[in-house]
Protein backbone atom coordinates (compact mmCIF):
# COMPACT_ATOMS: atom_id res chain seq x y z
CA UNK A 1 0.00 0.00 0.00
CA UNK A 2 1.48 3.57 -0.70
CA UNK A 3 1.82 5.73 2.53
CA UNK A 4 1.46 9.26 2.09
CA UNK A 5 3.16 11.99 4.50
CA UNK A 6 0.76 15.30 5.25
CA UNK A 7 2.61 17.06 7.62
CA UNK A 8 3.94 20.93 8.57
CA UNK A 9 7.62 20.56 10.26
CA UNK A 10 7.54 23.90 12.90
CA UNK A 11 10.75 24.16 15.31
CA UNK A 12 12.32 26.64 17.84
CA UNK A 13 14.34 29.44 16.96
CA UNK A 14 17.30 30.98 19.25
CA UNK A 15 14.95 33.99 19.44
CA UNK A 16 12.14 31.76 20.25
CA UNK A 17 10.01 32.88 16.77
CA UNK A 18 8.37 29.60 15.53
CA UNK A 19 9.10 29.54 11.82
CA UNK A 20 7.61 26.79 9.21
CA UNK A 21 10.39 25.10 8.02
CA UNK A 22 8.31 23.05 5.31
CA UNK A 23 5.38 21.67 2.81
CA UNK A 24 3.71 18.68 2.86
CA UNK A 25 6.04 15.71 2.09
CA UNK A 26 3.83 14.15 -0.81
CA UNK A 27 4.86 12.18 -3.17
CA UNK A 28 8.40 13.65 -3.35
CA UNK A 29 7.54 17.18 -2.97
CA UNK A 30 10.81 18.89 -4.33
CA UNK A 31 11.28 22.71 -4.99
CA UNK A 32 13.63 23.80 -7.12
CA UNK A 33 16.83 25.36 -4.88
CA UNK A 34 16.31 28.78 -6.73
CA UNK A 35 12.14 28.25 -5.83
CA UNK A 36 11.50 28.05 -2.01
CA UNK A 37 8.10 28.87 -0.67
CA UNK A 38 7.17 29.08 2.72
CA UNK A 39 3.36 28.75 3.62
CA UNK A 40 1.82 31.09 6.15
CA UNK A 41 -1.71 31.53 7.77
CA UNK A 42 -4.89 30.73 5.90
CA UNK A 43 -8.00 33.56 5.68
CA UNK A 44 -11.47 32.45 4.91
CA UNK A 45 -11.97 35.17 1.76
CA UNK A 46 -14.06 34.80 -1.00
CA UNK A 47 -12.49 33.29 -4.00
CA UNK A 48 -12.46 34.85 -7.28
CA UNK A 49 -11.63 33.56 -10.85
CA UNK A 50 -12.17 31.09 -13.11
CA UNK A 51 -12.82 27.72 -12.33
CA UNK A 52 -13.51 24.15 -14.08
CA UNK A 53 -17.12 23.73 -15.09
CA UNK A 54 -18.50 19.99 -15.14
CA UNK A 55 -21.40 20.34 -16.45
CA UNK A 56 -22.71 16.83 -15.60
CA UNK A 57 -21.44 15.07 -12.79
CA UNK A 58 -22.31 11.84 -13.29
CA UNK A 59 -20.55 11.43 -16.18
CA UNK A 60 -17.96 10.39 -14.23
CA UNK A 61 -17.88 6.63 -12.53
CA UNK A 62 -17.94 6.57 -8.37
CA UNK A 63 -14.32 5.72 -7.41
CA UNK A 64 -12.48 7.45 -10.59
CA UNK A 65 -9.94 9.92 -10.86
CA UNK A 66 -9.37 10.95 -14.34
CA UNK A 67 -7.73 13.56 -16.26
CA UNK A 68 -5.74 15.05 -19.44
CA UNK A 69 -2.26 15.08 -19.47
CA UNK A 70 -1.31 17.29 -21.90
CA UNK A 71 -4.29 16.22 -24.16
CA UNK A 72 -2.67 12.62 -23.32
CA UNK A 73 -5.53 10.56 -20.74
CA UNK A 74 -4.70 10.00 -17.05
CA UNK A 75 -6.66 7.55 -15.13
CA UNK A 76 -5.30 6.93 -11.12
CA UNK A 77 -5.07 2.92 -10.19
CA UNK A 78 -4.44 4.02 -6.99
CA UNK A 79 -6.20 6.93 -5.01
CA UNK A 80 -5.89 8.54 -1.41
CA UNK A 81 -7.54 11.08 -0.15
CA UNK A 82 -7.34 12.46 3.15
CA UNK A 83 -9.11 15.40 5.72
CA UNK A 84 -7.52 16.75 9.06
CA UNK A 85 -9.60 17.96 12.14
CA UNK A 86 -8.23 21.14 10.77
CA UNK A 87 -9.94 20.80 7.38
CA UNK A 88 -7.16 20.59 5.37
CA UNK A 89 -7.70 18.02 2.20
CA UNK A 90 -5.53 16.61 0.22
CA UNK A 91 -5.92 14.02 -2.57
CA UNK A 92 -3.45 11.93 -4.97
CA UNK A 93 -4.07 10.14 -8.13
CA UNK A 94 -0.88 7.72 -8.92
CA UNK A 95 -1.80 6.05 -12.68
CA UNK A 96 -0.38 2.66 -13.61
CA UNK A 97 3.09 4.27 -14.81
CA UNK A 98 3.59 5.53 -11.31
CA UNK A 99 2.87 9.14 -12.39
CA UNK A 100 0.47 10.99 -10.34
CA UNK A 101 -1.46 14.14 -9.62
CA UNK A 102 -1.86 15.82 -6.06
CA UNK A 103 -4.38 18.42 -5.33
CA UNK A 104 -4.61 20.72 -1.65
CA UNK A 105 -6.37 22.99 0.02
CA UNK A 106 -7.24 24.18 3.55
CA UNK A 107 -9.91 24.51 4.13
CA UNK A 108 -11.93 21.56 2.24
CA UNK A 109 -16.36 22.40 1.24
CA UNK A 110 -18.57 22.46 -1.28
CA UNK A 111 -17.50 25.01 -3.81
CA UNK A 112 -14.85 26.78 -5.99
CA UNK A 113 -11.00 27.00 -4.67
CA UNK A 114 -8.20 28.60 -6.80
CA UNK A 115 -4.96 25.65 -6.34
CA UNK A 116 -2.52 28.62 -7.35
CA UNK A 117 0.32 27.99 -4.71
CA UNK A 118 1.62 31.59 -3.74
CA UNK A 119 3.69 32.10 -0.20
CA UNK A 120 0.31 33.48 1.24
CA UNK A 121 -1.89 30.61 0.75
CA UNK A 122 -1.64 26.69 1.64
CA UNK A 123 -3.00 26.10 -1.66
CA UNK A 124 -1.47 23.74 -4.83
CA UNK A 125 -1.36 21.13 -7.29
CA UNK A 126 1.22 19.33 -8.53
CA UNK A 127 1.89 16.76 -11.49
CA UNK A 128 5.11 14.03 -11.00
CA UNK A 129 6.60 12.33 -13.90
CA UNK A 130 7.92 8.96 -12.69
CA UNK A 131 10.57 9.30 -15.28
CA UNK A 132 11.68 12.92 -13.32
CA UNK A 133 10.12 12.02 -9.84
CA UNK A 134 12.70 14.15 -8.45
CA UNK A 135 11.36 17.18 -10.39
CA UNK A 136 7.30 18.09 -10.08
CA UNK A 137 5.75 20.27 -12.04
CA UNK A 138 3.31 22.52 -9.74
CA UNK A 139 1.16 25.56 -9.18
CA UNK A 140 3.53 27.55 -8.48
CA UNK A 141 2.34 31.34 -9.19
CA UNK A 142 6.73 32.00 -8.88
CA UNK A 143 7.37 30.25 -12.22
CA UNK A 144 4.14 30.93 -13.69
CA UNK A 145 1.59 27.60 -12.62
CA UNK A 146 -1.93 28.40 -11.65
CA UNK A 147 -5.27 26.22 -11.26
CA UNK A 148 -8.46 25.75 -9.48
CA UNK A 149 -11.10 23.22 -8.55
CA UNK A 150 -14.69 22.57 -7.95
CA UNK A 151 -16.02 20.56 -4.81
CA UNK A 152 -19.29 19.55 -6.34
CA UNK A 153 -20.33 16.89 -3.41
CA UNK A 154 -18.59 16.73 0.41
CA UNK A 155 -20.16 13.81 2.26
CA UNK A 156 -19.07 14.07 6.01
CA UNK A 157 -21.95 11.25 6.72
CA UNK A 158 -20.29 8.21 3.79
CA UNK A 159 -17.09 9.68 3.52
CA UNK A 160 -17.05 10.48 -0.27
CA UNK A 161 -15.99 13.57 -1.89
CA UNK A 162 -16.51 14.33 -5.73
CA UNK A 163 -14.95 17.47 -7.75
CA UNK A 164 -13.29 19.05 -10.68
CA UNK A 165 -10.21 20.48 -11.50
CA UNK A 166 -7.64 22.26 -14.21
CA UNK A 167 -4.19 23.45 -12.84
CA UNK A 168 -0.61 24.66 -14.92
CA UNK A 169 1.95 23.03 -13.47
CA UNK A 170 5.13 24.54 -14.04
CA UNK A 171 9.16 23.48 -13.20
CA UNK A 172 12.56 24.84 -13.65
CA UNK A 173 14.55 22.21 -16.34
CA UNK A 174 16.98 20.33 -14.76
CA UNK A 175 19.79 17.47 -16.21
CA UNK A 176 20.36 13.84 -15.67
CA UNK A 177 22.14 14.95 -12.49
CA UNK A 178 19.20 16.86 -11.24
CA UNK A 179 21.01 19.97 -11.89
CA UNK A 180 18.94 23.59 -12.62
CA UNK A 181 19.34 23.85 -16.53
CA UNK A 182 19.77 27.76 -17.60
CA UNK A 183 19.53 29.67 -21.50
CA UNK A 184 22.26 31.58 -22.69
CA UNK A 185 21.38 34.36 -20.42
CA UNK A 186 21.67 32.77 -16.84
CA UNK A 187 18.03 32.54 -16.88
CA UNK A 188 16.30 29.42 -15.40
CA UNK A 189 14.69 27.30 -18.44
CA UNK A 190 10.69 26.96 -17.23
CA UNK A 191 8.99 23.62 -18.37
CA UNK A 192 5.19 23.48 -18.41
CA UNK A 193 2.47 21.24 -17.91
CA UNK A 194 -1.44 21.34 -19.06
CA UNK A 195 -3.54 19.51 -16.63
CA UNK A 196 -6.88 19.53 -17.94
CA UNK A 197 -10.71 17.68 -17.39
CA UNK A 198 -9.82 16.48 -14.13
CA UNK A 199 -12.35 14.88 -12.27
CA UNK A 200 -12.89 12.60 -9.20
CA UNK A 201 -16.08 11.15 -8.40
CA UNK A 202 -17.06 9.78 -5.37
CA UNK A 203 -13.58 9.20 -4.07
CA UNK A 204 -13.57 7.73 -0.08
CA UNK A 205 -11.61 9.55 2.01
CA UNK A 206 -10.67 9.38 5.81
CA UNK A 207 -10.68 11.15 8.79
CA UNK A 208 -6.97 12.13 10.66
CA UNK A 209 -7.70 13.49 13.87
CA UNK A 210 -4.49 15.40 13.93
CA UNK A 211 -4.15 18.97 12.23
CA UNK A 212 -2.90 19.26 8.85
CA UNK A 213 -0.09 21.74 10.00
CA UNK A 214 0.10 20.41 13.69
CA UNK A 215 3.02 18.23 14.04
CA UNK A 216 1.04 16.39 16.80
CA UNK A 217 2.17 13.53 18.67
CA UNK A 218 0.31 10.54 16.81
CA UNK A 219 -2.42 10.80 19.72
CA UNK A 220 -4.67 12.84 18.19
CA UNK A 221 -4.29 15.81 20.80
CA UNK A 222 -2.02 17.85 18.93
CA UNK A 223 1.12 17.50 20.77
CA UNK A 224 3.68 20.24 21.46
CA UNK A 225 3.68 22.77 18.37
CA UNK A 226 7.05 23.31 19.06
CA UNK A 227 8.11 20.33 19.13
CA UNK A 228 10.35 19.08 16.08
CA UNK A 229 9.17 16.47 13.86
CA UNK A 230 11.33 14.18 12.06
CA UNK A 231 10.59 12.73 8.83
CA UNK A 232 11.90 10.24 6.06
CA UNK A 233 10.74 8.67 3.10
CA UNK A 234 11.93 6.37 0.60
CA UNK A 235 11.22 3.95 -2.27
CA UNK A 236 12.89 0.90 -2.82
CA UNK A 237 12.33 -0.63 -6.30
CA UNK A 238 8.87 0.99 -6.13
CA UNK A 239 7.90 -0.22 -2.36
CA UNK A 240 8.15 2.14 0.53
CA UNK A 241 11.02 1.86 2.57
CA UNK A 242 8.93 2.03 5.82
CA UNK A 243 11.20 2.92 8.82
CA UNK A 244 10.61 2.08 12.05
CA UNK A 245 14.22 3.79 13.59
CA UNK A 246 15.19 7.13 12.29
CA UNK A 247 18.50 8.41 13.89
CA UNK A 248 21.01 11.12 12.76
CA UNK A 249 24.59 10.89 14.60
CA UNK A 250 27.78 13.04 14.33
CA UNK A 251 30.58 11.08 13.77
CA UNK A 252 34.54 12.52 13.23
CA UNK A 253 36.34 10.15 10.67
CA UNK A 254 40.07 11.65 11.13
CA UNK A 255 39.97 15.35 11.06
CA UNK A 256 36.44 15.45 9.19
CA UNK A 257 32.81 15.85 10.77
CA UNK A 258 30.34 13.34 9.40
CA UNK A 259 25.86 13.90 9.83
CA UNK A 260 25.13 9.77 9.63
CA UNK A 261 21.32 9.81 8.82
CA UNK A 262 19.93 6.05 9.19
CA UNK A 263 16.49 4.76 8.65
CA UNK A 264 15.75 1.11 9.14
CA UNK A 265 12.70 -1.59 8.94
CA UNK A 266 11.26 -3.70 11.02
CA UNK A 267 12.54 -6.46 9.06
CA UNK A 268 16.26 -4.70 9.17
CA UNK A 269 16.69 -3.42 6.14
CA UNK A 270 18.81 -0.65 6.04
CA UNK A 271 19.54 3.08 4.28
CA UNK A 272 21.81 6.02 5.20
CA UNK A 273 23.20 8.98 4.05
CA UNK A 274 26.64 10.10 4.79
CA UNK A 275 26.83 14.15 4.75
CA UNK A 276 29.86 15.89 5.55
CA UNK A 277 29.31 19.21 8.09
CA UNK A 278 30.61 21.48 5.41
CA UNK A 279 28.18 20.46 2.34
CA UNK A 280 25.50 23.33 2.68
CA UNK A 281 22.64 23.80 0.63
CA UNK A 282 22.61 22.81 -3.54
CA UNK A 283 22.43 19.76 -5.45
CA UNK A 284 25.16 17.44 -5.29
CA UNK A 285 26.48 14.10 -6.63
CA UNK A 286 26.74 11.20 -4.26
CA UNK A 287 30.27 9.45 -4.95
CA UNK A 288 29.91 6.48 -6.47
CA UNK A 289 33.02 3.98 -5.38
CA UNK A 290 33.80 3.02 -1.84
CA UNK A 291 33.98 5.86 0.15
CA UNK A 292 36.84 6.26 3.39
CA UNK A 293 33.65 7.10 5.53
CA UNK A 294 34.35 11.24 4.88
CA UNK A 295 32.04 11.48 1.50
CA UNK A 296 28.45 12.20 0.75
CA UNK A 297 26.62 8.65 -0.14
CA UNK A 298 23.73 6.39 0.15
CA UNK A 299 24.09 3.49 1.08
CA UNK A 300 21.11 0.66 1.13
CA UNK A 301 21.17 -2.66 2.95
CA UNK A 302 18.36 -5.07 2.41
CA UNK A 303 19.41 -7.09 5.47
CA UNK A 304 19.26 -10.33 3.28
CA UNK A 305 23.01 -11.51 4.51
CA UNK A 306 25.02 -9.45 1.89
CA UNK A 307 27.39 -6.12 2.47
CA UNK A 308 26.21 -2.80 2.06
CA UNK A 309 25.29 -1.38 -1.21
CA UNK A 310 26.34 2.28 -2.14
CA UNK A 311 24.78 4.86 -4.33
CA UNK A 312 26.05 4.97 -8.24
CA UNK A 313 24.88 7.15 -9.21
CA UNK A 314 23.17 8.95 -7.10
CA UNK A 315 22.09 12.86 -6.22
CA UNK A 316 21.28 14.95 -3.16
CA UNK A 317 19.58 18.29 -2.78
CA UNK A 318 19.71 19.71 0.71
CA UNK A 319 16.77 22.62 0.82
CA UNK A 320 17.79 23.16 4.66
CA UNK A 321 21.00 23.17 6.46
CA UNK A 322 21.14 25.20 9.07
CA UNK A 323 24.13 24.02 11.39
CA UNK A 324 23.50 27.13 14.08
CA UNK A 325 19.34 26.24 14.50
CA UNK A 326 20.20 22.18 14.09
CA UNK A 327 18.17 21.39 10.95
CA UNK A 328 18.60 19.44 7.52
CA UNK A 329 16.47 18.73 5.24
CA UNK A 330 16.80 16.87 1.81
CA UNK A 331 15.39 14.88 -1.44
CA UNK A 332 17.40 11.97 -2.81
CA UNK A 333 17.47 9.10 -5.43
CA UNK A 334 20.23 6.41 -6.21
CA UNK A 335 20.87 3.37 -7.53
CA UNK A 336 22.55 0.61 -4.86
CA UNK A 337 24.97 -1.33 -6.31
CA UNK A 338 27.49 -3.36 -4.66
CA UNK A 339 30.96 -1.30 -5.25
CA UNK A 340 33.09 -4.69 -5.13
CA UNK A 341 31.31 -5.98 -8.00
CA UNK A 342 30.59 -9.45 -5.71
CA UNK A 343 26.64 -9.05 -5.65
CA UNK A 344 24.88 -8.46 -8.23
CA UNK A 345 21.82 -6.75 -6.77
CA UNK A 346 20.89 -3.69 -8.22
CA UNK A 347 18.26 -1.67 -6.08
CA UNK A 348 16.76 1.53 -7.49
CA UNK A 349 16.24 4.11 -4.42
CA UNK A 350 13.56 6.55 -5.50
CA UNK A 351 11.26 9.67 -4.15
CA UNK A 352 13.68 9.85 -0.81
CA UNK A 353 13.29 12.79 1.24
CA UNK A 354 14.40 13.54 5.22
CA UNK A 355 14.20 16.35 7.64
CA UNK A 356 16.18 15.80 10.69
CA UNK A 357 17.34 18.08 13.57
CA UNK A 358 20.13 17.77 15.58
CA UNK A 359 22.29 19.64 18.15
CA UNK A 360 22.81 23.29 17.18
CA UNK A 361 26.89 22.87 16.02
CA UNK A 362 29.50 26.34 15.84
CA UNK A 363 32.03 25.34 13.37
CA UNK A 364 35.53 27.09 13.47
CA UNK A 365 36.06 30.30 11.26
CA UNK A 366 36.57 29.11 7.61
CA UNK A 367 38.85 30.97 5.33
CA UNK A 368 37.91 34.31 4.84
CA UNK A 369 37.67 34.17 0.99
CA UNK A 370 38.60 31.70 -1.66
CA UNK A 371 37.95 30.51 -4.91
CA UNK A 372 39.97 28.38 -7.91
CA UNK A 373 40.10 30.53 -11.12
CA UNK A 374 40.87 27.97 -14.43
CA UNK A 375 42.62 25.60 -11.95
CA UNK A 376 44.39 28.15 -10.42
CA UNK A 377 44.00 29.40 -6.89
CA UNK A 378 42.87 32.55 -5.69
CA UNK A 379 42.98 32.96 -1.87
CA UNK A 380 44.18 36.35 -0.62
CA UNK A 381 46.17 36.00 1.93
CA UNK A 382 45.93 38.99 4.62
CA UNK A 383 47.54 37.31 7.58
CA UNK A 384 50.76 38.53 8.39
CA UNK A 385 49.81 41.66 6.29
CA UNK A 386 52.92 42.69 4.17
CA UNK A 387 54.23 46.12 3.27
CA UNK A 388 51.59 48.46 2.60
CA UNK A 389 51.26 48.70 -1.15
CA UNK A 390 51.36 45.12 -2.16
CA UNK A 391 49.08 43.56 0.66
CA UNK A 392 46.22 41.01 -0.40
CA UNK A 393 42.83 42.58 -0.05
CA UNK A 394 39.08 41.86 0.80
CA UNK A 395 36.96 44.81 0.96
CA UNK A 396 33.32 45.20 1.87
CA UNK A 397 31.61 48.43 0.91
CA UNK A 398 27.65 49.49 0.67
CA UNK A 399 25.95 51.60 -1.89
CA UNK A 400 21.94 52.08 -2.35
CA UNK A 401 20.82 51.01 -5.52
CA UNK A 402 17.14 51.77 -6.37
CA UNK A 403 16.52 52.14 -2.54
CA UNK A 404 18.22 48.94 -2.06
CA UNK A 405 21.33 48.43 -0.06
CA UNK A 406 24.09 46.09 -1.93
CA UNK A 407 26.70 44.83 -0.19
CA UNK A 408 30.13 44.47 -2.53
CA UNK A 409 33.03 42.07 -1.42
CA UNK A 410 36.09 42.78 -3.07
CA UNK A 411 39.49 40.67 -2.81
CA UNK A 412 42.59 41.52 -4.77
CA UNK A 413 45.49 39.20 -5.03
CA UNK A 414 49.12 40.48 -5.18
CA UNK A 415 49.94 39.29 -8.83
CA UNK A 416 46.85 41.86 -9.96
CA UNK A 417 44.03 39.30 -10.60
CA UNK A 418 40.86 40.99 -8.91
CA UNK A 419 37.21 39.36 -7.73
CA UNK A 420 34.19 40.93 -6.26
CA UNK A 421 30.48 39.85 -5.18
CA UNK A 422 27.58 41.70 -5.12
CA UNK A 423 24.20 41.56 -3.65
CA UNK A 424 21.12 42.52 -1.53
CA UNK A 425 22.35 43.23 2.08
CA UNK A 426 19.09 41.76 3.14
CA UNK A 427 19.59 38.73 1.72
CA UNK A 428 18.12 35.47 3.04
CA UNK A 429 19.64 31.60 3.51
CA UNK A 430 19.38 30.18 0.37
CA UNK A 431 20.66 29.19 -3.42
CA UNK A 432 20.37 32.25 -6.23
CA UNK A 433 21.04 31.96 -9.87
CA UNK A 434 23.74 34.52 -10.56
CA UNK A 435 23.06 37.34 -13.13
CA UNK A 436 25.40 39.88 -14.63
CA UNK A 437 24.63 43.24 -13.40
CA UNK A 438 23.11 45.17 -10.53
CA UNK A 439 19.80 47.10 -11.78
CA UNK A 440 17.10 46.91 -9.69
CA UNK A 441 19.10 46.50 -6.63
CA UNK A 442 18.29 42.44 -5.90
CA UNK A 443 20.23 40.70 -8.32
CA UNK A 444 23.69 38.72 -7.36
CA UNK A 445 26.51 39.13 -9.31
CA UNK A 446 30.16 38.07 -9.74
CA UNK A 447 32.85 40.06 -11.43
CA UNK A 448 36.63 38.90 -12.42
CA UNK A 449 39.46 40.84 -13.65
CA UNK A 450 42.56 39.33 -14.59
CA UNK A 451 46.45 40.48 -13.83
CA UNK A 452 47.26 42.93 -16.40
CA UNK A 453 44.51 44.07 -18.07
CA UNK A 454 41.40 46.29 -17.11
CA UNK A 455 38.66 44.36 -18.82
CA UNK A 456 36.00 42.79 -16.30
CA UNK A 457 34.18 39.53 -16.88
CA UNK A 458 30.71 39.09 -15.09
CA UNK A 459 28.80 35.93 -13.94
CA UNK A 460 26.79 34.71 -16.98
CA UNK A 461 25.51 32.27 -15.48
CA UNK A 462 26.46 31.14 -11.62
CA UNK A 463 24.91 30.14 -8.59
CA UNK A 464 25.11 32.26 -5.20
CA UNK A 465 24.43 30.40 -2.18
CA UNK A 466 24.22 31.67 1.34
CA UNK A 467 24.72 29.03 3.96
CA UNK A 468 24.11 30.93 6.90
CA UNK A 469 23.86 34.71 7.71
CA UNK A 470 23.29 36.46 11.46
CA UNK A 471 21.19 39.79 10.44
CA UNK A 472 22.42 40.66 14.13
CA UNK A 473 26.22 40.24 13.73
CA UNK A 474 26.55 40.40 9.80
CA UNK A 475 28.53 36.86 9.83
CA UNK A 476 27.87 35.53 6.63
CA UNK A 477 29.19 31.82 5.25
CA UNK A 478 27.81 32.02 1.73
CA UNK A 479 29.54 29.55 -1.49
CA UNK A 480 29.65 30.70 -5.19
CA UNK A 481 30.87 29.45 -8.55
CA UNK A 482 30.11 30.85 -12.08
CA UNK A 483 31.29 31.52 -15.56
CA UNK A 484 32.55 34.82 -16.40
CA UNK A 485 32.28 36.50 -19.50
CA UNK A 486 33.50 39.28 -21.27
CA UNK A 487 29.52 41.08 -21.34
CA UNK A 488 30.65 43.34 -24.83
CA UNK A 489 31.81 40.54 -26.40
CA UNK A 490 35.18 41.56 -27.43
CA UNK A 491 37.19 38.76 -25.83
CA UNK A 492 35.32 35.36 -26.14
CA UNK A 493 37.48 33.69 -23.27
CA UNK A 494 35.29 31.98 -20.58
CA UNK A 495 36.72 31.95 -17.49
CA UNK A 496 35.76 29.12 -14.66
CA UNK A 497 35.20 30.04 -11.36
CA UNK A 498 34.62 27.04 -9.11
CA UNK A 499 34.46 26.25 -5.42
CA UNK A 500 34.45 29.77 -4.03
CA UNK A 501 33.26 30.50 -0.29
CA UNK A 502 33.67 33.01 2.11
CA UNK A 503 33.38 33.67 5.73
CA UNK A 504 33.12 37.21 6.40
CA UNK A 505 31.58 39.63 8.50
CA UNK A 506 28.99 42.02 6.44
CA UNK A 507 29.20 45.60 8.31
CA UNK A 508 26.19 47.59 9.52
Amino acid sequence: MIQFLFKFVVYSLPTNELKTMKKFQLLNWVFIALMAFQFTSCEDEPLVGTFPQQENPSDGLPGAFTASINGVPFTANTISAVVFADGLFTIIGVNGSNNAITLSVPIVAEGNFILTDTPETDNFASYTDAQSAANPYTSASQTGGSGSMVVTSYDETELLISGSFVFEGTRQAADAQGSPIFDSSGDPIIQSVSITNGLFTSIPFTLDMDDGGDPGDGGGDGGDPTEPVEEFFANVDGVEHVDTSLTTTINMVGDEMIFKVEATTAAGALMRIDVPVDTGLGSFEMVSDISDGTKLIGIYNPNLGGENLSSNPGTITFTQFNLADGIMEATFSFTARDPLNQDPAIYQVTEGSFTVFFDPISLPPGVAFRAVVDGLEFLPDTTPVPPPGIADQITISSEEVNMVAVIKVAAIMMDGREMTLSFPKDIEVGMYVMGTEVVIGDEKVGAYKPAGTEMVFYSSPGTFTVQSYDLETGVMSATFSYNAEDPTGMDPTVRSVTEGEFNLTIPE
